[in-house]
Order: C-alpha cells, then sequence, then structure tokens
C-alpha cells in the first residue's frame, strides 16, 4: 500500500469568480428600474410595469452577491502565503458584503409583491416609503457597499504590493466597482461589471492552476 499525490483544484470556487461578476454584468444589462433609493410611488410604479423582468433580475442579484461568499474563501486562499493579514481582511469583508447582499436580495420578492399589475396603491407606496426610510436600510446598503470597496481596496493593495497576481488587475477591480456602481448611464455600468469580471480572471486562473496533495491509496 502505498500514497501518492492527487491534484485537488477548487473548480467550485472558480465557477464562483468568474460566476458572480458575470451575473452582476448580466443583472445590470437585465435590469429595467431605478436604484432603490428612487422615490416610493416612482420605483414601485417601475416594478409593476416590469414584473418579469424584476424577478428574473433579483435571481441574478442574487446569484452576484451570494458569491462574494466563495469570493472571500477564494481570496484567502490564494493571498495566505504572500499577505496573511490582507487576505483574512478581504477575505472576511467579502463575505460580509455577500451576507449583506444576500439580505438586500431577500427584500426583492417583497417589492415585487408591493407592485401587483396596475397603478401603485398608495398603502403599497408608503410601506416602501418607510422601509426606504428606516435606519436598518441605509445602514445595510452603507455597510454592503462599504465592505464591498474596502474588501477591494486591500485585496488591490496587497496585489501592487506582492505581485501575487498580475498588477494590473489592481486598476480593473477597483475601477470596474466604481464604473458598475450604477451611479453612472448604463452603458458605463454593464461597462464596470464587465472590467471588474476581467479583473477577478487571474485570481481564477491561479485557484485553476492550483494543486494541493492529497494521500490516495493504492492497493
Amino acid at each position: 500500500m502505498s500514497t501518492s499525490p492527487t491534484p485537488r483544484r477548487p473548480f467550485l470556487l472558480t465557477a464562483a469568480i468568474i460566476g458572480g461578476p458575470l451575473a452582476g454584468a448580466v443583472w445590470h444589462l437585465v435590469e429595467k428600474v431605478g436604484l432603490p433609493r428612487t422615490e416610493a410611488a416612482d420605483y414601485l410604479a417601475q416594478v409593476a410595469a416590469n414584473r418579469s423582468n424584476f424577478a428574473i433580475s433579483t435571481l441574478l442579484y442574487m446569484v452576484f452577491v451570494g458569491c462574494f461568499i466563495p469570493l472571500g474563501l477564494a481570496v484567502m486562499r490564494v493571498l495566505r502565503g504572500r499577505a496573511p493579514l490582507a487576505a483574512t481582511i478581504s477575505g472576511l469583508l467579502f463575505g460580509l458584503a455577500g451576507a449583506l447582499g444576500l439580505v438586500v436580495s431577500g427584500m426583492r420578492p417583497l417589492v415585487l409583491g408591493l407592485a401587483p399589475e396596475g397603478p401603485v396603491i398608495a398603502e403599497a407606496a408608503a410601506a416602501y416609503q418607510r422601509y426606504q426610510s428606516s435606519p436598518w436600510f441605509d445602514f445595510v446598503m452603507l455597510a454592503m457597499l462599504a465592505s464591498v470597496l474596502i474588501g477591494l481596496v486591500v485585496l488591490a493593495a496587497a496585489i501592487l504590493r506582492t505581485g501575487v497576481l498580475p498588477r494590473w488587475t489592481a486598476a480593473l477591480l477597483v475601477g470596474g466597482f466604481v464604473l458598475s456602481s450604477g451611479e453612472f448611464p448604463p452603458a458605463v455600468t454593464i461597462l464596470g461589471g464587465v472590467v471588474q469580471l476581467a479583473g477577478f480572471l487571474p485570481l481564477a486562473g491561479r485557484l485553476v492552476a492550483e494543486t494541493e496533495a492529497k494521500p490516495a491509496v493504492l492497493i
């Protein structure tokens, strides 16, 4: 009986690194309603006029934000040897952003329930207005965005300092986030998602190339 190394490649993490930004880019392409902070009656009217589209974009958004959790694991795995502190900080922040994003995405089906086809009901607009103006709304949204941004800045700084990934990826990651923030015209937002996807490709490639020795029993 002997042992020999068997390569183990984290294909699920790799798929999440690519699938998350890709889902985000498609979400920006599909989404036809404004930002959640849009005036309540107008926002619900847009949702009511695009119910099927809103449902599809909700699924894409869930995939997009949910993939930040495995992305955090991937960052910790790749950077732990060269920048362990940055790996931990960035990875945990990405995981937190993913968890908060899933909370936000869980509210979208409730918004869909407030916006049936036809004119917006005053009570529904008032309910969404209360949701918008609640401290909970601001806290979750700001914490999610801050976690992503700080996580990306820490990751970019670690890349520039150590060269663990091609240094040009740092500019793509941060620049793509800014462009895809939703504060720009739709074409720029979609471009930002594609730019960020390009920035994550070297991380995915690093994971695919990585191997771990696993004892394999031969009889």
